[in-house]
């Protein structure tokens, strides 16, 4: 758990020992205890630093103690592996008390309990109760914090740290599971006072949480601080999660965690807050930074916390957006933190840049909360519907297929779009049932489509939540035999930044499909990654180029390059190509000229109702 280098006579040597353990310090959870000699070298201590060591013990001074630097950086490996925010301040709220107990996994047998917790603990009935002896004395939220931890260890993390009293006193109690038993270890918080800044805690992390990320906020606009919150979210973590599996995701979080605190406190001297405020997303709260270094500052602190991971001793890429809103005085902590995630969401469905600062007013704050709220109850009640935007064959004019879009049609505001619909469904905690209702709803109308509209194919999205799950490629089969529709005639379209994330495995759920006859699209082609070398591993059949890059493909001539590349790229594969967002007769000219074959937009139609497009089928046909 501690890596205690000596590199007084032999710097170089010790400085790559350093810089080769600093990966697993972060990933692993283990100490670095650099031993040096200021008076011998006097930028040693900076160059350990810099190499990755987490701490130092400076032999030049007469006061050193190596015992005592041991045990400060026992304290750092317990905070990485499960407890407080920095280990600065845990090591100024604590006092040691060989307090120390351990049973059994199972908690039947086996059990130790020292002498001094047994003084300690008063009228514990250890003798009835050895291994819940101290958990009936726990109130029920701190039987609940106890509870998390144990399912922490159970999943396979290493420690847990839970805070609660101990017959009225404050304590920390540290919990770590080896060779069949879980160890314990209580100590005793120095400062009653601080006692609500170990309850707010996140069980995964150790930051705060989300309560206390308010609380935190909401003193600080009090004292008229300004304050700039940044959002942080990872794009890509289901993806992570159903690669590496939900015990490596945590350790994401965690790790993660770790680099924004360090970092944080590394890039800012001044008040500054980092919590856990859900999922994979977090909050980094600053006090009173100049405007003008807040973007640096957001810019440096992802590059810093998301370079070069590795789970599993393998590299991980995660996919960082940010959010930030900026208040003062007259904010509320409520609307203002709302700000900064509805701005992280924005992000998140940006492909090109990887911060978003907060634009909307509180009138817009307001609505989507009130939107979230009602989002699960339309959902019952039939407000989201299907609109078919018609797919045409460029050289013949003849109707091919249509794409089924969702839509809110909201009794108050009117019909919502795609956009706003998925991000307050992302938003609110249900993209996964709102995607499978989709796609039973526009499966069961295209199959009820008249028996001269046979030929259509039909296109249906589908999200990283969908491409995520383990058995994403069965579901869907089954839903598509639960609807009555032919699976030839059905293709799903996935944007580049969702097959990213787990490219073999996508490759091989994707691979499924197609042997049972859907075929698969790339969505939105030209505005991610755009990458040669993945489509070949791709099972692939059509790439959609963004509407984006059809708008003034008419004018401009790197356009036009642009696009003709992609079409020679896709045709070099096998691959045909559907144009979207096409408005003018000049547009589809130069389309087919350039030699795509298929394409959707208003020059034909915008999305249709159902009976529109039936309607709309049945002539064309």
């Amino acid at each position: 758990m501690i890596a205690v280098i000596d590199v007084r006579r032999a710097e170089n040597e010790g400085l790559k020992a350093i810089a080769e353990l600093s990966r697993a310090a972060t990933e692993g959870g283990i100490a670095i205890l650099a031993i040096v000699d200021s008076g011998q070298s006097s930028m040693i201590v900076e160059q350990c630093f810099d190499s990755g060591a987490t701490s130092y013990l400076d032999l030049s001074n007469d006061s050193a103690n190596l015992e005592q630097s041991i045990k400060y950086a026992f304290r750092y490996v317990e905070n990485i592996r499960g407890g407080a925010e920095r280990a600065s301040h845990e090591q100024s709220l604590l006092t040691s008390a060989d307090l120390e107990w351990s049973m059994t996994m199972d908690g039947i047998g086996d059990y130790w309990i020292s002498d001094s917790l047994l003084t300690a603990a008063g009228n514990i009935d250890f003798d009835h109760y050895p291994a819940t002896g101290i958990y009936r004395t726990l109130s029920r939220e701190e039987r609940k914090r106890v509870r998390g931890a144990m399912g922490r260890l159970s999943d396979g993390a290493r420690q847990a740290a839970v805070p609660h009293l101990l017959n009225g006193r404050a304590v920390i109690h540290h919990l770590h599971e080896a060779d069949g038993h879980i160890f314990g270890r209580i100590e005793y918080l120095a400062n009653s006072e601080d006692v609500d800044d170990w309850t707010g805690r996140d069980l995964l992390s150790g930051l705060r949480n989300a309560a206390s990320a308010r609380s935190w906020v909401s003193k600080k606009l009090e004292a008229e601080s300004q304050l700039t919150l940044i959002a942080i979210g990872i794009k890509n973590f289901r993806m992570i999660n159903a690669a590496f599996g939900r015990k490596a995701g945590d350790q994401l979080l965690r790790i993660v965690g770790h680099r924004l605190m360090e970092q944080t406190q590394r890039q800012y001297a001044g008040s500054q807050l980092v919590a856990r405020l859900d999922g994979q997303n977090f909050l980094v709260a600053l006090a009173d930074i100049q405007n003008d270094k807040i973007s640096d500052f957001a810019n440096g602190l992802i590059g810093s916390v998301f370079h070069d991971l590795q789970l599993e001793g393998r590299p991980i890429k995660p996919v960082a957006r940010a959010g930030v809103a900026i208040g003062n005085a007259n904010s509320n902590e409520k609307t203002l933190i709302r700000k900064a995630i509805l701005a992280l969401a924005e992000a998140t469905a940006a492909d090109a840049l990887p911060i978003k600062f907060s634009t909307v007013s509180e009138a817009d704050v307001h609505l989507e909360e009130i939107l979230e709220e009602q989002l699960a109850g339309a959902m019952g009640r039939g407000e989201i519907v299907i609109a078919f935007q018609p797919q045409i064959q460029i050289d013949t004019g003849q109707l091919v297929g249509a794409e089924a879009l969702a839509r809110w049609e909201h009794p108050e505001y009117g019909l919502l779009g795609a956009s706003t619909l998925f991000a307050v469904a992302e938003r609110a905690g249900v993209m996964e049932s709102l995607s499978t209702q989709i796609h039973k709803q526009a499966l069961t109308l295209a199959a009820s489509w008249p028996e001269s509209l046979g030929f259509l194919r039909l296109s249906i999205n589908v999200t990283a939540g969908d491409l995520a799950e383990i058995t994403f490629d069965r579901t869907m089969l089954k839903q598509v035999e639960n609807a009555g529709f032919e699976t030839h005639r059905l293709t799903l379209e996935i944007t580049e930044s969702e097959l990213i994330g787990n490219l073999s495995e996508s490759a091989n759920k994707l691979d499924r499909l197609r042997t049972a006859g859907v075929c698969i699209a790339i969505d939105d082609f030209g505005t991610g990654y755009s990458s040669l070398s993945y489509l070949k591993e791709l099972p692939v059949d059509y790439l959609k180029i963004d509407s984006g890059l059809t708008g003034d493909i008419s004018g401009s001539h790197k356009d036009q390059v642009v696009v003709r590349s992609i079409i020679d790229m896709a045709h070099s594969l096998q691959l045909s190509v559907i144009a979207e967002g096409v408005e003018t007769e000049a547009q589809l000219k130069t389309l087919a000229d350039q030699g795509c074959e298929y394409f959707q937009g208003f020059l034909r139609s915008g999305p249709l109702s159902p009976d529109e497009f039936e309607a709309f089928a049945l002539l064309s046909n």
